[in-house]
């Protein structure tokens, strides 16, 4: 029976894509947000001081039961531009609305009530101020998120490429005792004889 042709492997590249796409959504984000931040850094500063800051926990249950405890933070700071008083609560520019717990605390701890910082405020419109000028970390976090959908697209895209492997030889599944050696054989049709009539015979001894 003729051997069944293999079928021809066609690389089907759908999910590399999409975690392609989806890393270059996530890191152009990233990159915008992380621009932005940056430019903050050129804009003048003012001196300010802390009148109100606060820490808020919120707890949610984990998958496994156990709380978890999150952290934000929320301020509001005093400052003068060219003699006008501005009340600022901006922390750090560009964050997408999201905060980092861990960086929540550390904030609480940093300015607390009555402290004097430096803030820097937009130019064209003193009422923007912030807090801690630059790149906001949630921003690279997603600078971060969108190199790693890279890597797995380009390692899913290089497993899709190279395929499944190749299925075994099916004799080469045969049970031992099932194959029969071909050094077996030729020690049988040395041994055996046929005859005109088909019949086997042994050879003619070599005894006289």
């Amino acid at each position: 029976m003729a051997r069944k042709l293999k079928q021809r492997y066609v690389p089907d590249y759908r999910l590399a894509w999409l975690l392609g796409v989806l890393g270059t959504a996530v890191f152009a984000l990233g990159a915008w947000a992380a621009t932005k931040g940056w430019q903050t850094r050129q804009w003048p500063r003012a001196e300010a001081e802390i009148i109100d800051a606060s820490l808020a926990r919120n707890e949610r249950k984990a998958k496994d039961g156990t709380l978890e405890h999150r952290y934000s933070f929320a301020v509001n700071y005093r400052y003068a531009v060219d003699g006008q008083t501005f009340i600022g609560h901006g922390t750090e520019p560009y964050d997408l609305g999201m905060q980092n717990s861990a960086g929540a605390r550390t904030m609480s701890e940093d300015y607390p009530v009555g402290a004097k910082v430096q803030v820097r405020y937009r130019p064209e419109n003193p009422a923007e101020a912030y807090l801690m000028p630059g790149p906001s970390s949630f921003s690279l976090i997603l600078l971060g998120l969108g190199g790693i959908f890279w890597l797995v697209a380009l390692l899913a895209r290089r497993m899709i490429r190279l395929g499944p492997g190749e299925d075994e030889d099916p004799e080469s599944k045969l049970e031992p005792s099932s194959v029969r050696s071909p050094t077996l054989d030729l020690t049988i049709a040395s041994y055996y004889e046929k005859s005109d009539n088909g019949t086997p015979s042994r050879p003619p001894s070599s005894r006289s």
